[in-house]
């Protein structure tokens, strides 16, 4: 014969007395008071988890601040939950996530929250945040749970008036990555800047402009031999053009990046790390084993081309671009990232080397037929090779002294 519980009276709840030992009084139907041996009271719910049967406990709160009656009205809650194969514990946890999200549910604090998920570096982070900043402007303080495309719209269109189609498309990706987050998390449930692609304009595909013409090429390379600015920033454009490295990676070069025994320069490209993984290893030429060896007595910090500002600094993001300017260089002309360009049209219509050749060396990701990334130690030679002759090649341009 089934056990029979009698049910709890208020009398018998409120004059429960603590033991030795914590003990529990039962109400019925999986309602539990447990009396620890301080004294305090508190509510249970026994019950077997849907699907798997696995008994389990869920608090319910503390006597007396949830009396019998309330007690007895959330078993009742529970009861129904368990009616619809909802697990109470489980279903309690996700109620609180929810209020928790409700408390900062604005585009920033959501923002803020996204962005702590992501691995960037320090440099990817810090710009990130600064393209996120226009967005703020608008849309920050509005709840992501009421952000609608035309908020999106609101962000988008002046940068669209602006002409700036390569930022209006990471502008929209940005927004969409955080209302992504925003549903993932329970604060929204709909992401309005799905329903802008193809809306706006592209715009024309511009490249970076890059100088072909031999003769202004030289006049190019003159120019940055004999700058009157910044040390560190004339060394830095003769390394670059050298090795038409990303402008980053060269302003980034670190003293311990470089083999200088092998003539060599080993650094992970940031564009192709998470794609191949694989180490850049470039080989130097003559003239830019020169440079690296001018630059031992001005850089006595870590990086090979400091700052003028600090030695512990690197050079700012516009630097070069600004003194190719100064020389005469608008950036409607030539820009330093425009310098990969120059190497790798020259290096296949001048000097006839492989393109496979090339794209390795502009670290881009070279795969072979069965779609696999060359290791970044094949054709070192080659490329050594390669990379002298371009280096000779700078040197022998007409209008460039030497």
């Amino acid at each position: 014969m089934a056990r029979i519980t009698n049910p709890l009276t208020n009398t018998e709840v409120a004059k429960a007395k603590p033991k030795d030992k914590p003990y529990r009084l039962y109400d019925g139907n999986g309602l539990v008071l447990n009396i620890a041996k301080s004294g305090t009271k508190t509510w249970y719910y026994q019950y077997s988890r849907p699907y798997t049967g696995i008994a389990d406990m869920f608090k319910l709160g503390r006597y007396p601040a949830l009396s019998l009656a309330d007690a007895r009205k959330k078993r009742a809650e529970c009861d129904a939950l368990i009616e619809n194969n909802i697990d109470p514990k489980t279903n309690n946890k996700d109620q609180i996530t929810s209020e928790r999200n409700k408390i900062a549910n604005d585009f920033k604090s959501v923002f803020d929250e996204w962005i702590k998920t992501k691995n960037y570096s320090e440099t990817t982070l810090s710009k990130t945040k600064t393209a996120v900043d226009e967005i703020i402007a608008v849309i920050g303080s509005k709840p992501v749970s009421e952000i609608t495309t035309v908020d999106c719209m609101a962000v988008l269109k002046p940068i669209e008036a602006a002409g700036h189609f390569t930022k209006l498309q990471k502008t929209r990706t940005k927004i969409s990555q955080v209302m992504t987050h925003a549903i993932a998390t329970g604060r929204a449930t709909q992401n309005p800047a799905l329903h802008l692609r193809g809306v706006f304009a592209t715009g024309e595909v511009k490249h970076a402009p890059a100088i072909l013409d031999e003769r202004r090429l030289g006049e190019l390379v003159s120019a940055i031999d004999s700058y009157h600015g910044n040390f560190s920033t004339r060394r830095a454009l003769r390394f670059a053009i050298l090795t038409f490295a990303r402008v980053g990676e060269v302003r980034h070069l670190k003293w311990s990046d470089l083999d200088l025994d092998k003539g060599v320069w080993i650094y992970t490209p940031p564009k192709t790390k998470k794609s191949t993984g694989v180490d850049m290893v470039s080989p130097l030429s003559t003239q830019t084993l020169q440079v690296i060896d001018e630059m031992r007595e001005y850089a006595t910090g870590e990086y090979v081309f400091p700052s003028s500002m600090s030695k512990s600094r690197v050079l700012s993001d516009n630097t070069l671009n600004q003194a190719l300017k100064r020389m005469g260089f608008d950036s409607s002309e030539q820009t330093s990232q425009g310098f990969r360009a120059i190497a790798r049209t020259l290096l296949e219509e001048r000097l006839e080397f492989d393109y496979a050749l090339i794209d390795m060396q502009l670290a881009h990701k070279v795969v072979d037929g069965n779609g696999r990334a060359y290791n970044r130690l094949t054709w070192l030679e080659k490329r050594r090779l390669m990379m002298q002759s371009w280096a000779d090649y700078l040197d022998q341009l007409p209008s460039t002294p030497r």
